[in-house]
């Protein structure tokens, strides 16, 4: 089959560094024998096309850098998008609410193909607005939502239905492993450093990775953490780069509650090192208010660390989050059994080894999302 990939969002990635969720998709599916190839954006004055190669340069990927509008978050790419997408057997866009998506249904019928993420939420109050202008439009188009839709989690496929669109598959997110092969040393003698005070402290590690900001809630890991450390030998490392006032709102914190020397900050780190980070910590944390995946949960079960989190996008697909409410003795519970409670430890740990990996790479979800191309 010959399948192109659309990432609907007027913005530029460096795909070598970036975590594109296309890319990762598109190995899988080139993998099992197609061909997948993609559109991304760029800013720069005229369209361009390259390859990517992967799989020891055995397997390449084409890539196409179009120019694009960004209209009230919508993505409108030029016109050459309309005649590449006819070259392919199904093309695959994002996001139900992107307008262009109407067109795309129109050229391509059943060949288009939406994997959707988002959904309702108090702490998107934006995007909540954007979908009220977006039903409006669709009110005229009322054969766009017979359009397939691939959901990345369970929440995202209930948005999906609310909306009217019934021809729903619930298929997740994939890992690239990939992602953690060669990066450029960095901050070696800093992970040798945390190794070795562990065991000369004997001390606990909780870990949290993404971005510093109120979303993810980093406030409420540090007043977790310094409860527990009251009577606990604990760290917490904290690993992300964030907004300057959001960040000196947390250290403030963390210097009132006593803290501060307990916590390991790193901006930022190779993804190949964050493998160490995994094996080092004892707990991964995520209160986060609202997240369509979270690709932190995948890379922390699959190095089969425990995971505390809120009711979000990937918790809800997931099986084996510890999915707790934003109640802060709830936490800290939680986080005292993992840590101290042999039993609990032992039988989630084992319940964690003995889970299916591949469910968690982008070959497994390839399986699932090109089951749902053949049936449309």
């Amino acid at each position: 089959m010959k399948i192109l990939i659309v990432r609907m969002y007027a913005d530029c990635l460096n795909i070598t560094n970036y975590n594109c969720q296309e890319v990762g998709l598109a190995k899988a599916l080139i993998r099992k024998g197609n061909i997948c190839d993609i559109v991304l954006y760029t800013d720069k004055e005229t369209s361009y096309e390259e390859d990517l190669f992967f799989d020891d340069e055995k397997s390449k990927i084409h890539i196409y850098y179009l120019k694009a509008k960004n209209i009230l978050k919508n993505c409108f790419f030029e016109r050459k998008l309309y005649d590449i997408v006819k070259q392919y057997d199904r093309v695959q866009t994002a996001e139900y609410d992107q307008i262009a998506n109407v067109k795309l249904r129109k050229i391509l019928g059943d060949k288009l193909v939406i994997y959707h993420g988002p959904y309702k939420s108090k702490y998107t109050k934006g995007y909540n607005l954007k979908c009220i202008f977006s039903d409006f439009y669709y009110l005229f188009h009322s054969e766009y939502k017979k359009t397939k839709c691939l959901a990345k989690s369970e929440l995202a496929a209930n948005f999906l239905r609310k909306k009217g669109f019934n021809n729903i598959s619930i298929v997740g997110v994939g890992l690239d492993n990939d992602r953690f092969k060669n990066e450029k040393e960095k901050y070696n003698k800093l992970i040798e450093k945390i190794k070795k005070q562990r065991k000369k402290d004997n001390s606990k590690y909780l870990l949290y990775i993404g971005k510093i900001e109120d979303r993810r809630n980093i406030l409420m890991i540090i007043e977790i953490f310094s409860e527990i450390k009251k009577e606990k030998n604990v760290k917490l490392i904290l690993v992300g780069k964030g907004e300057k006032k959001y960040k000196a709102k947390c250290l403030n914190l963390a210097k009132k509650r006593r803290v501060l020397d307990d916590i390991i900050y790193i901006e930022e780190l190779p993804q190949n090192q964050l493998i160490d980070l995994y094996k080092i910590a004892d707990v991964f944390l995520l209160p986060t208010k609202y997240e369509i995946f979270g690709m932190v949960l995948l890379e922390a079960l699959y190095f089969e660390l425990p995971v505390v989190t809120t009711l979000n996008g990937g918790s809800s697909t997931l099986k084996n989050c510890l999915i707790c409410n934003y109640d802060k003795n709830n936490w800290i519970n939680i986080i005292l059994k993992l840590l101290y409670d042999n039993d609990f430890n032992k039988k989630f740990s084992n319940k964690l080894k003995n889970v299916n990996k591949e469910e968690y790479m982008w070959n497994g979800i390839a399986e699932k999302i090109y089951s749902a191309y053949i049936e449309g």
